[in-house]
């Protein structure tokens, strides 16, 4: 929080003349709002200290930052995906506005843009491989323990990140902590500088697989 209140940047890692004016925290003052940032201290072989560090979702429509665990699924392939998807769904949407409103083929459209919509949101589902500390990977769908739909944006949260991070690469997971940094969310149920658990629509179902294996590290 320090770092954040100090610089206004979270590429604070990097100096002032080479940041990076996308990663300024203006962003999270803005209609926007703010959003959640995770540490996670872990230990590594040696018994070295090591503190990563994670930002929820995208900063600024930026996945990765120096200094921060990267994203759960690969960028690139992200943003192929959905302008793929984007020529699917766009035709149909401009296609519904030119319906008459309610009539037999505008449901009939409704229906299909849904089932379009569904696919793609498959499709991006199936790019997030998860990671836990017995060295097991399932996907996204094989992870997620509760039966009902998955949520969009699930394994972008800090926890999920921070965790898949430390499993890929050998770290013992100490200890964790969430937070909230900027304008308050709509709704004022987080505030800046608040501590938060990991949510429990996207982040809790999937944390009993991230998280298996962690008994053993600690000897518990």
């Amino acid at each position: 929080m320090a770092q954040l209140s100090m610089y206004k940047r979270i590429d604070f890692d990097v100096p002032l003349a080479l940041a990076d004016p996308r990663l300024s925290t203006d962003i999270l003052y803005s209609k926007m709002r703010g959003r959640m940032f995770g540490i996670l201290v872990c230990e590594d072989a040696a018994g070295n200290e090591v503190i990563l560090r994670a930002f929820s979702s995208r900063h600024n429509g930026v996945w990765n930052v120096a200094g921060w665990v990267p994203p759960l699924v690969d960028e690139h392939a992200f943003v192929a995906e959905v302008e793929r998807g984007n020529l699917d769904i766009h035709p149909l949407t401009d296609l519904i506005a030119s319906l008459p409103k309610e009539s037999k083929e505008w449901y009939s459209k409704l229906a299909e843009r849904r089932l379009v919509s569904h696919g793609i949101l498959a499709k991006l589902n199936a790019l997030y491989t998860f990671h836990n500390f017995n060295k097991e990977s399932r996907s996204l769908e094989q992870a997620f323990q509760l039966k009902k739909g998955i949520p969009v944006g699930t394994g972008d949260c800090c926890a999920p990140k921070l965790l898949d991070y430390a499993a890929k690469n050998q770290l013992k997971p100490l200890s964790i902590a969430e937070f909230f940094w900027g304008k308050e969310t709509a709704s004022g149920h987080r505030t800046e500088g608040s501590f938060y658990a990991s949510c429990e629509e996207k982040c809790q179902p999937i944390l009993g697989f991230m998280l298996c294996g962690v008994n053993k590290l600690l000897h518990l």
